[in-house]
């Protein structure tokens, strides 16, 4: 029984056997009861024309001399020919044993009616009269043996002036339906044979997919995640592959997303704590300094106090930007979109970083059209991508150099391109610079003083917005930062 519940092969197995034995045993059953029924009912029919055809031989006078043309007939037919009067009286009697021959002689006439066991009836006499045809079939103790009987009227002048009754023994008949009955055995037992080789075949290909699935499905438990069941058919059981399939390769995505985030956070923890190192162990140096007295004079005190200052500004603005990043990152920051003019807003930052490019000798480029369409965004976080981008722009560029901001209205969004003259970024490193806290090699730019996550917060921002971001750099050729923003709609 533990083997039976531990293996669908054998109970998909036993359970198909279980149900052909069932059909066949039902249908031979019924098969059998309906061709014994079947045969009787063709023997009884071939009866009913001999004794026709003998009624009307009678008739015509063909079967003269009468008792040795129906004992020929008797043997012929393997039955026993008897003709009555309408009274029910035997004249000829013939076959099966039985040769007598009363016509004439009162002293020794046999009526049907209930002699010696016959089977018939007045009733059946009566109904004969009226030219109906009576059957029967069960024992009749006149011949001692079961037989079945036709009573047929014979008609002259349009009257009923007599029968023909035909008997034949019903062991012969009942042999063939025994044969009949064993071929249908035989039959049976040949087809519970091969549907059992075949049900044993088709549980075990049924079984199969089954079992690759529960395979896959302990590798998928133990961690295995590459494992993939192959699917063979569109049926429930193809479906439930192709869905375990499914299941393995977003495993497969989720734990390569959950090593990401893993290695993210260990990576974000080292950076802040890198970030965080420089600005404490400067603030810690000056503030000793001011501690054991080695500021000579008040101006270098001052001096102190304004690098702790300004580290202090640092730190302050690392907070707000990863606040910030975390919040657009988890999806908790708002915006409060409005329809918005981007070529004001990029001229109101080019203004802000005209004085800066003036003193470090960058010629700063607009190229902002008078009219454009408007679009549907947030002023402040807006601004802070032009910030960002012109920002590190101007950092990246030498003195002499250029640095450019361009919108282009397009069909459907709005262009915005700054370019800048400065060392480019290697191929490798562009898709790094999105990054938290990622930095270009300093020695290609003239400052670094960056937090790190400039770019960062801005991708974010540009996404929130709808839009999208890219770099096109080449080593000593500059760079050009493009974003779209969707006009609105």
């Amino acid at each position: 029984m533990n083997v039976i519940n531990k293996s669908i092969v054998l109970k998909l197995w036993l359970a198909m056997v279980m149900m052909v034995i069932i059909v066949l045993c039902l249908s031979g059953l019924v098969q059998t009861r309906e061709l014994k029924e079947i045969y009787f009912n063709q023997q009884l029919d071939q009866l009913v024309k001999e004794g026709e055809h003998i009624s009307s031989s009678i008739v015509e006078n063909k079967l003269a001399p009468l008792a040795d043309n129906l004992a020929v007939m008797a043997v012929i037919l393997n039955a026993n020919i008897m003709l009555v009067d309408n009274q029910g009286y035997i004249i000829e009697c013939q076959g099966m044993g039985m040769s007598l021959s009363i016509s004439g002689k009162e002293e020794q006439k046999i009526n049907i009616m209930g002699y010696h066991g016959i089977p018939w009836q007045e009733s059946d006499l009566e109904s004969l009269r009226q030219g109906k045809t009576i059957s029967y079939r069960g024992p009749n103790h006149f011949f001692d043996n079961d037989v079945l009987s036709v009573l047929l009227p014979v008609y002259r002048d349009e009257k009923v002036t007599g029968a023909v009754v035909l008997s034949k023994p019903l062991a012969p008949i009942e042999g063939r339906i025994i044969e009949l009955q064993k071929m249908t055995l035989y039959t049976g037992i040949a087809g519970i044979l091969l549907a059992t080789f075949m049900s044993l075949l088709f549980s075990r290909t049924l079984s199969q997919p089954l079992l690759r699935m529960n395979k896959v499905a302990r590798a998928l438990a133990g961690g295995d995640y590459s494992c993939q069941v192959e699917v063979k058919s569109k049926d429930e059981i193809g479906l439930l592959a192709g869905s375990l399939n499914s299941l393995s390769l977003e495993l497969q995505k989720k734990i390569a997303a959950l090593d990401m985030l893993d290695q993210t956070r260990r990576e974000f923890v080292a950076n802040v704590s890198h970030e965080l190192r420089t600005p404490l162990s400067i603030m810690l140096g000056y503030t000793e300094a001011l501690i054991d007295g080695m500021a000579g004079n008040e101006t270098e005190k001052q001096r102190y106090l304004n690098n702790i200052h300004e580290e202090i500004l640092r730190l302050q603005r690392l907070v707000t930007e990863l606040l910030d990043l975390r919040k657009m990152e988890a999806g908790y920051l708002n915006l409060e979109m409005q329809e918005t003019n981007i070529s004001a807003i990029a001229g109101r930052v080019l203004d802000k970083f005209q004085a800066v490019a003036e003193f470090n000798g960058i010629n700063l480029i607009r190229n902002l059209p008078d009219t454009i369409s408007p679009v549907f965004a947030h002023n402040d976080r807006l601004e802070e991508v032009f910030i960002n981008l012109l920002d590190n722009a101007v950092r990246a560029t030498p003195p002499g150099g250029t640095v450019e901001l361009a919108i282009k209205d397009c069909e459907e969004k709005l262009q915005i391109l700054i370019s800048d003259t400065g060392p480019g970024i290697p191929s490798e490193e562009q898709p790094l610079i999105w990054e938290r806290f990622y930095k270009v090699d300093k020695s290609r730019a003239r400052s670094g003083g960056g937090t790190g996550l400039g770019l960062a917060i801005v991708k974010k921002i540009v996404e929130m917005h709808g839009g999208s971001i890219e770099v096109i750099s080449k080593p000593g050729e500059g760079s050009i930062f493009l974003f779209t923003i969707p006009k609105r709609a």
